[in-house]
């Protein structure tokens, strides 16, 4: 059976160290702490198998080149060499593993093609004697010609499809799924598609030729167009989330400053009504002062005037007995009538009278005017602490809102990060909305799929199933024996669950299991197989129920299930396995195989798959 073997994985660059791990040619266990490097390795295989684009990482910077090796059925060693930026391949019949790069022996195109043999799809399935299958893509019986990456999902597993709820060997995009179930069939039969007849129906013929379909071909190629560049749904839902849990966070944190800012904002705005109030009651009283001033010096008049007519009085007798002042008679002679009376006394008394009362009046005025004067030093005292106050207050707010300016500003960075998320998802529901149109037009996909169902097998689906069941018992999981593949849901069905309803860690062994035991599947029957598999994070999620005493919180896998795991895949797989892992193995590795330990750490071991730019200090 002819199978590819991975040798390295080497980037290399300008005044960079080069960033290598070598694989053997059965187990690679990859192990270590988070943020090492692992899981951007895997990242790394699936872009030098073809993807598209490939994860920008801050320890990336400085590396220009991609080196894959490989060595091929034959025994020879090549190297494919890409640009970190993406594009075609270089093509090295050497093993190369460093710079400056020499003359590449040819060149690859990245994308498929089955019309040339100048694109990396073709020269591996080629290695591995598939090239030229063709895959039944609906249910009339068009077919497609089958892609290296068709292949790549099912022997390259990165954590989130380890992980997700979305059958193995689909992608969860609905208008691929007939030649997803496609690929799967020649995998488990070794029998490609190319025999089949398309025979469309009348229906479809009048859909395919109507203009409905090229409206939405543009329309696509227009979205499609905005999306370059853009990251996966997964990638950009994932980043969404996280977005909105650090807005969360930044709103938390400035919630007590708005707090504050409120509280400070509202003790100014009191401020200002009673400097406003003070203010006022002064302008009152310097008007009040004014005409009591007025007043004032009305009754000191008054008084003045008075005084002068009883002293003048005085002077001429007029408050005396005798002659009448007013009219000169004897006192024999006067007569009491309107214009005298006969009792010139009585003017001095009315007199002393009108003295009185204006001095009490004064007095009353001089007592009011003290109180004004009083009230005038308060308001004074009052408006010039409150003017203080606000100052204070002012100032207080300034250093609120400096505290706040950053804040604000980091807040209104991740809401446009945030929209242009939410612009590229729109986007990508706009695309599938557009799929499902053409679809709607061109086939009826659910129709498809059960179409190519109902062909597989039955006799494959059995073994397959019993590859799975025997893998699982192996590992100890839980009623492994029920364990069967689900034809009709393209799904793994373990206990009384599709593998998609049960969690994530469950979902992550069973991922494994499948992906394994289609490969020795593959190789128990000389079917065409890539050769290799990868994995990443098959353990590190997963317990087995009643592992764990109540209460007790506990993620990490028993000693039993991880040995089993990696005695069986040791023992009982014929190929290459590649394996990231958080969990380090409970027994020793098998000599052959190789196990790559990242530290994390500056002073002890390898720190992760790029060497870390900072030096440990003597």
């Amino acid at each position: 059976m002819l199978r590819l073997t991975i040798t390295h994985l080497t980037f290399i660059g300008t005044n960079v160290e080069s960033a290598s791990v070598e694989f053997g040619p059965q187990l690679t266990l990859v192990r270590g702490p988070s943020d090492t490097g692992k899981s951007f390795i895997v990242d790394a295989l699936n872009f030098m198998m073809g993807a598209k684009s490939l994860k920008e990482i801050p320890e990336r910077e400085g590396y220009s080149t991609v080196l894959l090796g490989l060595e091929l059925p034959d025994g020879e060693h090549v190297t494919l060499a890409r640009s970190v930026a993406g594009g075609g391949f270089s093509l090295y019949n050497a093993d190369l593993r460093d710079g400056p790069l020499p003359v590449a022996d040819g060149t690859l195109n990245w994308k498929h093609d089955h019309r040339s043999e100048s694109n990396v799809s073709r020269f591996l399935l080629k290695q591995v004697d598939l090239d030229g299958m063709r895959v039944r893509r609906n249910a009339q019986g068009m077919t497609d010609s089958l892609s290296f990456r068709n292949l790549v999902r099912l022997c390259v597993v990165d954590e989130t499809q380890m992980q997700s709820d979305t059958p193995p060997a689909l992608t969860g995009n609905w208008t691929g799924k007939t030649k997803e179930i496609s690929v799967l069939k020649l995998l488990l039969e070794a029998e490609d598609d190319s025999a089949v007849i398309a025979v469309p129906s009348a229906q479809e013929k009048s859909r395919v030729s109507g203009a409905k379909v090229e409206v939405i071909d543009r329309l696509i190629a227009e979205v499609e167009a905005k999306l370059s560049g853009t990251a996966e749904v997964g990638q950009l839902r994932d980043q969404l989330a996280r977005l909105n849990n650090a807005m969360n966070e930044q709103n938390a944190a400035m919630s007590e400053v708005w707090s504050r800012r409120a509280e400070v904002n509202e003790r100014l705005r009191q401020a200002q009504q009673r400097l406003h109030d003070a203010r006022t009651e002064m302008a009152e009283v310097v008007a009040l002062q004014a005409r009591f001033k007025l007043l004032r010096t009305q009754y000191e008049s008054d008084l003045a005037r008075l005084a002068t007519i009883k002293e003048a009085g005085n002077i001429l007798g007029y408050f005396a007995t005798g002659l009448c002042p007013f009219c000169g008679a004897e006192s024999e002679h006067q007569h009491y009538n309107l214009e005298c009376e006969g009792d010139s006394t009585a003017f001095a008394a009315s007199v002393d009278a009108e003295i009185q009362k204006t001095e009490n009046l004064l007095a009353d005025l001089l007592l009011t005017i003290d109180d004004v004067n009083q009230r005038a030093v308060q308001a004074r005292v009052d408006s010039e602490s409150t003017d203080g106050r606000i100052g204070d207050l002012r100032q207080t707010l300034r250093e609120i809102e400096n505290d706040l300016a950053p804040k604000q500003s980091d807040l209104r960075e991740l809401a446009e990060v945030r929209s242009d998320i939410e612009k590229s998802l729109t986007f990508y529901e706009q695309l599938a909305g557009l799929q499902r149109m053409k679809v709607q037009i061109e086939d009826d996909v659910q129709r498809d799929g059960a179409a190519i169902s109902d062909g597989m097998s039955p006799n494959a689906l059995q073994e397959f199933s019993r590859e799975l069941s025997d893998r699982l018992g192996d590992w100890g999981f839980p009623d492994a024996q029920s364990v069967r593949y689900d034809r009709l849901a393209q799904d793994i069905q373990a206990g009384d669950q599709l593998r998609s309803a049960h969690g994530k860690g469950v979902r992550a062994i069973l991922h494994a299991a499948f992906t394994l035991g289609l490969a020795q599947y593959c190789f128990d029957r000389e079917i065409a197989h890539p050769g290799f598999v990868v994995l990443d994070s098959p353990l590190v999620t997963y317990r087995p129920p009643d592992n764990l005493e109540d209460g007790e919180v506990d993620a990490a896998l028993p000693a039993g299930i991880i040995a089993a795991f990696y005695e069986d895949v040791q023992s009982r797989l014929d190929g290459q396995v590649i394996i990231m892992e958080n969990l380090d193995p409970t027994d020793p590795l098998h000599g052959d195989s190789v196990d790559v330990v990242f530290t994390k750490r500056l002073d002890r071991g390898r720190y992760g798959f790029f060497p870390p730019k900072v030096s440990i200090d003597p």
